[in-house]
């Protein structure tokens, strides 16, 4: 029987070699651990600095408040309210200036009858929806009377801002009557008196010069309804 060959002795390192391979492999290890601190910054989101944090949301403060200042100061596009001071039992005199500046007193208008409509505008002309019908069932109304009877149709606006385009409203609407600012001083107290019902409110006054019926949002016909007892009293 063959004899097995004999195993070769290994071959002892030396001590550089061993050096050598032990710095190979700490190499090796700083290697991968700076490839997995790539990896793990990259899936972490990134944080700003607690500093920029706090300048970023007190930037963010400051032009919200910047704006919501700007926008108190701003005058509202919406038609003012309009909030009767008492109910109203007797005639409230007053004199406006129609927007083409002839200047009127409700006393001229003494035995006729006399339609008042209260009437808010916003800036830029906005009026609200009960007024675009009351505009409507008026000019129906007007042009039957208007002409041919003793009768006054005034429509009293509130309109606190220079750009309420009072003159595109009167074009727009048809308005053929006497047609003035309430807030052209600066106040508002013939809607504040006639405006028992709220934006929109119709009032008729008699021959008598009496205070005879008021309305919220009418039709043409209840507006008739109102007048023709009073013309033929």
């Amino acid at each position: 029987m063959r004899p097995l060959p004999k195993r070769e002795k290994q071959k002892k390192k030396s001590w550089k070699e061993r050096q050598r391979e032990k710095q190979i492999e700490q190499q090796r290890i700083q290697n991968a651990r700076e490839i997995q601190r790539e990896r793990d910054v990259q899936k972490k989101p990134r944080k700003w600095p607690k500093g920029r944090v706090l300048g970023a949301f007190c930037l963010v403060l400051i032009v919200f408040g910047a704006y919501g200042a700007w926008q108190y100061t701003q005058p509202s596009t919406a038609p003012p309210t309009i909030d009767p001071s008492n109910p109203l039992q007797s005639i409230y005199e007053f004199s406006l200036s129609d927007i083409n500046g002839t200047q009127f007193s409700l006393r001229n208008f003494s035995g006729r009858v006399i339609l008042i409509h209260i009437m808010a505008v916003g800036c830029h002309g906005q009026i609200n929806e009960v007024n675009i019908n009351q505009l409507t069932q008026m000019r129906a109304v007007c042009s039957i009377y208007c002409e041919s009877t003793p009768i006054t149709f005034i429509t009293v606006a509130v309109a606190s801002c220079p750009t309420s385009n009072l003159e595109q409203i009167r074009s727009s609407y048809g308005i053929s009557w006497l047609f003035g600012n309430d807030y052209a001083d600066g106040t508002m107290d013939i809607a504040k008196k006639y405006g028992v019902r709220g934006d929109g409110t119709i009032v008729l006054i008699d021959k008598t010069y009496s205070i005879s019926e008021s309305f919220g949002e009418a039709s043409a016909s209840e507006i008739i309804g109102g007048i023709d007892p009073l013309l033929g009293a």
